[in-house]
Order: structure tokens, then C-alpha cells, then sequence
């Protein structure tokens, strides 16, 4: 009974794939219908977009010939070369080569030019970028009476850009203008500029030249008979659609099919245009879509075989492991999986099993570790309170008391209380740097009225930025202590004690300084051993904490230094980088 329900859900299944299949099969075709429509639309599209961009650049490049022609003939050398009756041969001659160089120069920073030359009717001379100086009967090449724009001609076989002075365009029968400048277009600029719609097999293009006379394709090509036929063909439908600068249209020539796109340059009498033959689904394209849809068959039941054995020996393992990882990530950290086949599967499960295992030990290491850390966190600090400090205190409100200094005795004890307050009420391990400067702050106000005038204390200004900073609690106060406790202990007068802080490449570093006897060499290599490696010894117990603490919460590129101070003694610098927030 168990094998007919099995092979019942089998059998549906496979139906169910198959009809998945068939469906995804018809999906293909009417996808890759649609993709040959889209892929033609692109096509002609591209096919547009290259001719504008063709007739963009010509454009340009012919502006910058006319621009060219303008420059020549209001260049004053062009002028003089004209009125040469009252100049020797030597000027001439230097003239001539000054406006040779600059029609060379302008010929060479633009390939579309072949030839540059400034024509003088009268005088029938020719100076030209190719023969120099020669003489030659110079007569305007022949335009149309509506001629109003049109600068291209087509003469002597080239295609040539002419510019007469007087700025003129007479078609009057002996017109004989005073010079002009004549420039001829490379033949290579064309051929490479309709290289760029000959991107692949069945495509091409042509320029087209209005005469006045008619349409002229330039330049001659070896095939010109063909596209000489396909011109005719363009001409006639793009006269049909009325002559628009933006042409696309279709046409059969020479049993073939072709798609016509144009782009015209009104004001230079010429046309691009670039064509594509081809049918819109060609039969390699018809017979590709069937070998495809075979191989989908095929495909489909290679691949419906892997799904089944894919099931049994990857899915359903890899279901236990995701399960087993949902379960760890709900916080039972009991779950075990094993595996029966000795394969990868068994290796991870292992590995799981393994690293669950290493979970919950480094989490009782991290909570025992914790309360080892918080136990001696408060122990040291515990330390830190010098009950010679408590005794001193109430000895100096005595004396107070006793010389009825009561204003001395009343901010005496204030100080005191926000002192102890800090000490015993700030719970929170980590505090602002301002917090903590305010009580090392206030702890220097209780000292100095025990020392009065015999310690100076100068305190720089906390920057900005490091006042809401984080920082371990009691590390700036036992620092300062240890200046008045050792620093100052031989120091009968004068003594210094300076705070100062810095921010640095992304570290803070807070200085406490003071003039006493510990900046020896010898004092400075013994305590670095001290805070390297504390056994106990109290010059070193409060610098070895606090390097300790600043170690665990910063990193180890934190911690302690020690210096020689520039006012002669002790120099403590504490460096916390602030690019770990705490």
C-alpha cells in the first residue's frame, strides 16, 4: 500500500513537471519571439542613433572647416598677398610662408581635411598646402540660383568647400571675385566615418551630395554599381516621404529586403545614410528555436532524475543542518545531529556538533572571566582609596576649624563630598571624560589646599570632541595622585604639576607632568618594569591598573607611557584610541 502512495505522489509530481516544463517551453518561444521583435526594434534603433551620431560629428568637423575658410581669408597676410603692387619680392615671399605654415598647421589638426589652398583669380596663383605656390586659372565652382546656405560643391572629382571675397555667393555670369580659400575633404575621413554603419555582415552606408543638378554619391566606392542601386532606392521612398531630415523607411532591392535610415546636414547639401538587410526571423533563427527546445527536453529529464537523487542526498541533509542552526539561534545550545553515510554531511554535522560545543565553553569562559574582572576591577579601586588621604583631610579641617576659617572649612567639604560621591555613588564603570576630569579636578582642589602656594597646578583645556568620550572610570585621579604622592614628595617649593590633553592620528593622549625627581633614567626604566610586570610594589600599582584597564578596553596599541617631563620630572601620558567606543 505504502509503494502505491508513493509511486501515486511520484507520478504527480512528474505530470506536475511536465506541464511545468511544456509551459516553460511555450514561455520560451513567445520570449524569444518577443526578445527577436525587441532585439530588431534595438537594431534599427542603433542603426538611427549611429547615423545621427555619424552626421553629429561631420557636422562638427565641417563647421570647423568653415571656421577654417573664415580665419584664411580675414587673415591680413591673404590681404596683403592681393594689394601686392607696392611690396618687394622678399615681403611677398615672407607672407606666402607665414600663411603656408598657418594652412599646414590648420591641415594637420584636422584629418578631414586633404588639401588647403587660397586661390587669386586675377593673378591666377594657387598657393596650396600640396604644390605650394603655382599658377592656375582659379574660376568659383558653379551653384545653384537658390544657393543660399550650401557650401560643399563637387569638383575635379573631390568633394571641396569654397569661401570668395568680397563674402559673396553671385551667380552672375563673369563674376571674378578679389581671392578665396578652397579646402578639400579626405576621401579617407568619409570611407572610415561610413565604416562606423558597416558593423556586420548585411549592413553599410553612404554619403550624399546635392549638386544643385542632382544627388551624387561620395565618395566612389568599389561597389558602387550595388550602392548605387540601393541610393536610387533610398532617394525614392525618402522623395515620397517628402525629403525629411530624419529618414526611416523599408524597400526591396535586388531581391533583398532592406531597412533605410538618413540623417541630412541641410546646410552642407549632404545625407548619411546607413541601411540593414534581413528578414525579421530567419530561418537559422527558426531552427536554433527548435534545437533549443529539444535540448529543454532533454534537459528537463536529466534534470527531473538530479532533483530526485538531489532530494535524498543533499536536500534533506542540508534541511537537518538549517534546522539545527534555527534551533542554536533560538538559544538551545543542546541540539546534536548525526549522520549515518561517512560523506561531507557527516564532516559538517561533526563540525556543528564540534562548534556548539566550543560555544557554550567560551561563554562560561566569558562569564567567568567577567566576574574574575569585575571582582578585581573593585578591588583596585578599592586600593586606590589611601586612608592617609581620608586622615590628612579631616587633619586639614582642624586647622581650619581651629584658625575659624569656616568659608575654607565649608568648600573644603563640598569638594570632599563630590569626591566620595564620585567614588561610591558612579556606578557605571565607563563615564564621559568630562565627568572624570571634573573629579580629578576636584581631587586637585582638595590638594592644593593642603599644599597652598607650594604646588602650582596647570590644567589645559579638554578638546571638544573628547568631553562626551567614554573612558574606564578612576584613571585620570590616581595618576594626578601619584604625582603629589611621589612627584612631589622631595619638592618644598615651587612644585608643578601639569595636565594636558591632545587628539592625534585618531588617539587621545592625556599628559600628567610634574617637576619632581622621577624623570631619571633610572626611575623610568624601573617603573616600565613595574607596569610590565607588577609584583605588588606601590610606586607602580595605580599606573600597572590603569595600563591594564586601558589595555582590555582599547586594544593594545593603548595604554601607559612614560617620559621625561620638559619641567624635569615624572611625565605620564595615557594614549586611548578613539576609534573604539565603548
Amino acid at each position: 500500500m505504502k509503494k502505491l502512495e508513493m509511486g501515486s505522489v511520484f507520478k504527480k509530481l512528474y505530470l506536475l513537471f511536465m506541464v511545468t516544463m511544456a509551459i516553460i517551453y511555450v514561455c520560451t518561444i513567445i520570449i524569444f519571439l518577443t526578445y527577436a521583435s525587441s532585439r530588431r526594434k534595438a537594431e534599427i534603433e542603433a542603426m538611427r542613433a549611429t547615423v545621427r551620431q555619424g552626421a553629429s560629428v561631420l557636422r562638427e568637423q565641417l563647421d570647423i572647416v568653415a571656421d577654417l575658410e573664415k580665419n584664411l581669408v580675414s587673415d591680413s597676410r591673404t590681404l596683403a598677398l592681393y594689394q601686392d603692387t607696392n611690396r618687394d619680392a622678399y615681403e611677398i615671399s615672407q607672407l606666402r610662408l607665414g600663411l603656408l605654415g598657418s594652412m599646414r598647421s590648420f591641415q594637420s589638426m584636422n584629418n578631414i581635411i586633404e588639401e588647403v589652398a587660397v586661390l587669386f583669380p586675377e593673378q591666377e596663383l594657387e598657393l596650396s598646402t600640396v604644390n605650394e605656390l603655382s599658377r592656375k586659372e582659379c574660376v568659383p565652382a558653379a551653384r545653384a540660383e537658390d544657393d543660399t546656405a550650401r557650401t560643399l560643391v563637387y569638383a575635379e572629382e573631390k568633394v571641396q568647400m569654397e569661401l570668395w571675397y568680397p563674402l559673396t555667393r553671385s551667380v552672375e555670369e563673369g563674376y571674378v571675385p578679389d581671392y578665396g580659400v578652397r579646402v578639400t575633404l579626405a576621401e579617407s575621413y568619409l570611407r572610415e566615418l561610413l565604416e562606423l554603419f558597416a558593423v556586420e555582415e548585411q549592413t553599410g552606408g553612404f554619403s550624399v551630395l546635392d549638386t544643385g543638378d542632382g544627388l551624387i554619391q561620395i565618395p566612389e566606392e568599389p561597389d558602387s554599381e550595388n550602392r548605387g542601386k540601393l541610393m536610387e532606392i533610398w532617394r525614392q521612398i525618402w522623395e515620397e516621404a517628402g525629403c525629411p531630415e530624419s529618414f526611416l523607411g523599408n524597400a526591396s532591392c535586388m531581391g533583398k529586403s532592406y531597412r533605410f535610415a538618413s540623417e541630412a546636414i541641410p546646410e552642407y547639401g549632404t545625407t548619411l545614410v546607413a541601411y540593414r538587410s534581413g528578414r525579421w526571423l530567419d530561418r537559422s533563427t527558426v531552427t536554433a528555436l527548435l534545437v533549443m527546445g529539444g535540448v529543454i527536453f532533454l534537459v528537463s529529464g536529466m534534470f527531473l532524475f538530479m532533483l530526485l537523487q538531489t532530494d535524498a542526498i543533499v536536500n534533506k541533509p542540508l534541511q537537518k543542518v538549517v534546522q539545527a542552526f534555527e534551533k542554536m539561534q533560538e538559544g538551545d545550545l543542546s541540539i546534536r545531529i548525526s549522520h549515518k553515510y561517512q560523506d561531507e554531511f557527516q564532516y559538517i554535522y561533526s563540525a556543528f556538533n564540534k562548534t556548539v560545543e566550543r560555544i557554550q565553553e567560551l561563554i562560561e569562559n566569558v562569564r567567568e572571566q567577567g566576574r574574575l574582572l569585575q571582582n578585581a576591577e573593585l578591588m583596585q579601586l578599592q586600593s586606590q582609596i589611601n586612608p592617609h588621604f581620608l586622615y590628612n583631610s579631616f587633619y586639614l579641617i582642624r586647622i581650619m576649624a581651629k584658625n575659624e576659617s569656616y568659608e575654607q572649612i565649608t568648600g573644603f567639604v563640598t569638594s570632599l563630598a563630590k569626591y566620595y560621591r564620585f567614588l561610591n555613588k558612579e556606578v557605571n564603570q565607563n563615564v564621559p571624560l568630562s565627568k572624570e576630569a571634573e573629579h580629578m579636578e576636584n581631587y586637585i582642589d582638595i590638594q592644593q589646599m593642603r599644599f597652598g602656594d607650594k604646588i602650582t597646578v596647570r590644567l589645559g583645556e579638554l578638546p571638544a570632541p573628547a568631553g562626551s568620550f567614554l573612558v574606564p572610570k578612576l584613571i585620570l585621579q590616581p595618576v594626578v595622585e601619584n604625582a603629589y604622592n611621589y612627584g612631589m614628595a622631595d619638592i618644598l617649593r615651587d612644585g608643578q604639576i601639569a595636565v594636558d590633553y591632545e587628539i592625534r592620528d585618531g588617539f587621545l593622549y592625556i599628559a600628567v607632568e610634574d617637576n619632581g625627581g622621577g624623570g631619571t633614567e633610572e626611575n623610568l626604566e624601573q617603573m616600565r618594569e613595574y607596569i610590565r610586570d607588577y609584583r605588588g610594589r606601590a610606586a607602580g600599582h595605580a599606573l600597572s591598573n590603569i595600563d591594564r584597564r586601558l589595555k582590555l578596553a582599547y586594544g593594545e596599541g593603548s595604554g601607559v607611557l612614560l617620559e621625561r617631563s620638559n619641567l624635569g620630572g615624572l611625565k605620564v601620558v595615557l594614549k586611548l584610541d578613539m576609534s573604539v567606543p565603548l
